[in-house]
């Protein structure tokens, strides 16, 4: 079937599709300003050369574990500081909540992106976790972290000086893993791929290195193309059977305020994959 440049589009940018976007950003804002004067992280822990290859750490007294969020915005806009609402429950939970930050397109490749994604968690595994923190590490991540947040089962931790399962869950929420598709959005002016690019960084097929337990997760009102990237990641696993689930009634932008709600959904998938 044919499709033209506006259906991609339309599936493809959750900005075509929720106008109130403005309105979310600024409480995601206001969330998050009273979140860092509630509980002051570690802030601005470098992980790189470039300025925005930083990480705060918010310490939980006593933790038992460690939340890894990466913020989404489509690999060229947002950062760790509108974010920082998604350490609210976890803290409280008995986690520490690590929020890193990357540098953007059109000022790095996405390769370069990823790379800082990878970078960011063997400092903080390292260099920065305390034995607690270390014992029970989910990685998650919104859209464009949602990708890199899967990336991490792509990875031979050893390579990197880290033990080979590193990570005891990732939980990717409304992730794009095949990028073939954003050749055709107006995301790409500043991803600037190509064909060659995007099949070289496609994560879908992809071998998965990192033993895990995995959920990719997606708003029950998102575009299809959502839908389908997160049940074919899941399906590409066979007998290692992640689990995909839709989150009903939310939206792009929404879907994941249940990290930072007790008893929530995606709550609890990552308690549970914390365990005891």
């Amino acid at each position: 079937m044919l499709r033209g440049r506006d259906w991609y589009e339309r599936e493809y940018n959750p900005r075509v599709t929720v106008p109130e976007l403005p309105d979310i950003l600024a409480d995601w804002i206001a969330r998050s300003k009273a979140t860092r004067e509630r509980h002051p992280p570690l802030a601005d822990i470098a992980y790189g050369a470039h300025p925005r290859e930083v990480f705060d750490l918010f310490r939980a007294p006593h933790a038992r574990g460690t939340v890894v969020f990466i913020h989404g915005g489509y690999w060229r806009a947002l950062s760790k500081f509108e974010t920082s609402w998604v350490a609210d429950a976890f803290l409280d939970q008995g986690l520490s909540v690590a929020l890193l930050n990357y540098p953007l397109c059109p000022d790095v490749t996405l390769a370069h992106i990823r790379e800082s994604a990878l970078s960011a968690f063997a400092k903080l595994y390292r260099d920065v976790l305390n034995d607690d923190e270390r014992r029970s590490i989910v990685v998650t991540g919104h859209s464009a972290g949602g990708y890199l947040a899967a990336l991490h089962l792509m990875t031979d931790w050893t390579a990197r000086g880290l033990p080979q399962k590193p990570i005891a869950g990732i939980v990717s929420i409304s992730g794009v893993f095949e990028l073939l598709p954003l050749l055709n959005t107006s995301m790409n002016e500043a991803l600037r791929l190509d064909a060659a690019e995007a099949e070289r960084l496609t994560l879908l097929g992809q071998p998965w290195v990192t033993p895990a337990n995995v959920a990719f997760a997606v708003g029950g009102l998102e575009p299809e193309a959502f839908h389908r990237q997160s049940r074919d990641m899941a399906a590409g696993w066979g007998d290692l059977a992640p689990r995909s689930f839709a989150v009903p009634g939310t939206h792009h932008f929404n879907v994941f305020d249940g990290l930072a709600v007790p008893g929530s959904t995606l709550n609890a998938t990552v308690i549970e994959m914390v365990g005891e």
